[in-house]
């Protein structure tokens, strides 16, 4: 499992706020005479707001201090984001004819209302708790996005969408994109993998390794049923592996070479990480991308190397 980092700043609830008051007016200038209408009766509105992210930048010092410029905040933007919404049903009423542009600024509006909403009670329940609420949007533009916890030094956690890396012998990989943040973990995967590789080519391979995260006693009955021959779970506690001597080595070996293959596609070469893409879909394009990339460089590699070897023979 690895995590494809999506091109978002740090998400920090005053951040999140600010952003939405300056898409809303950005957009809200392009869709037509209603929305105008809304930006000059949300003119005091919008001013306090913005003197509220200036104040909470500049000057509050203390966390006392900042939670209440916060909650005030939170107070601005759900009253703008009500008044956003009538305006939304207003426009939809009056069905007038829009073209363009203004289209695509008012889906706009229509999504980062929508995402406002369920964004609001989260930064409340922060601000009452001190504790992440669950489901916690990251971006407005992209609110599918979710946080990773990756536990690595320097970077405990990243924000973007998760993968699943499958090495083949040979070098080439497959990758497998989660549909949401429940959908692909460690244990669930090691078998997922082995399925997906016995859907494609018609069989399960007959050596397998993944770390320990994906150990387990019915992981290891579910594999065997699958039809891999030689199991290497790395095992948890003091159970013993279930391969042993060169096997062993050898899966070893391999499971660690996956490592390389993931820092590879994540090179700025090939585009897997931090894509310029404003939706998951076009963050899994480009994963799948990165990953075509990859193994189309490898198969050229190895069709040279092999031709110098029948030029030396």
């Amino acid at each position: 499992m690895t995590a494809q980092e999506a091109a978002i700043p740090h998400p920090n609830e005053m951040g999140l706020m600010g952003g939405f008051l300056r898409s809303v007016e950005k957009a809200a200038e392009t869709t037509g005479r209603v929305f105008k209408d809304f930006l000059d009766k949300a003119a005091g509105t919008l001013k306090a707001a913005k003197e509220k992210v200036r104040q909470y930048r500049l000057f509050a010092k203390t966390k006392e201090v900042k939670d209440r410029v916060m909650l005030e905040m939170a107070k601005l933007v759900e009253g703008l984001n009500c008044r956003l919404g009538e305006t939304l049903d207003q426009a939809s009423r009056a069905r007038c004819k829009l073209r363009r542009h203004a289209i695509v600024a008012q889906d706009k509006l229509r999504g980062l209302q929508r995402t406002m909403a369920d964004l609001l009670p989260q930064i409340r329940h922060w601000l009452r708790t001190g504790r992440v609420a669950a489901g916690k949007i990251i971006n407005l533009h992209i609110p599918e996005l979710y946080s990773i916890v990756r536990g690595k030094v320097g970077k405990p956690v990243e924000f973007g969408v998760s993968w699943g890396i499958t090495r083949l012998r040979g070098g080439f990989v497959l990758a497998t994109m989660a549909r949401d943040r429940q959908d692909l973990h460690d244990t669930t995967f090691a078998v997922q993998a082995v399925e997906d590789l016995a859907s494609l080519f018609g069989k399960a391979p007959r050596l397998y390794a993944y770390d320990r995260a994906g150990h387990s006693a019915k992981n290891m009955d579910r594999l065997r049923n699958l039809g891999v021959r030689d199991i290497g779970l790395a095992p948890r506690g003091h159970t013993s592996w279930a391969v042993k001597g060169q096997v062993k080595e050898e899966l070893i070996r391999e499971r660690t070479l996956v490592e390389g293959s993931i820092g590879t596609i994540k090179r700025q070469r090939y585009g897997f990480n931090r894509p310029a893409a404003q939706s998951v879909a076009m963050m899994g394009v480009c994963g799948q991308r990165a990953v075509l990339g990859f193994n189309l460089g490898k198969l050229v590699r190895g069709i040279a190397q092999k031709r110098r070897l029948e030029v030396v023979w």
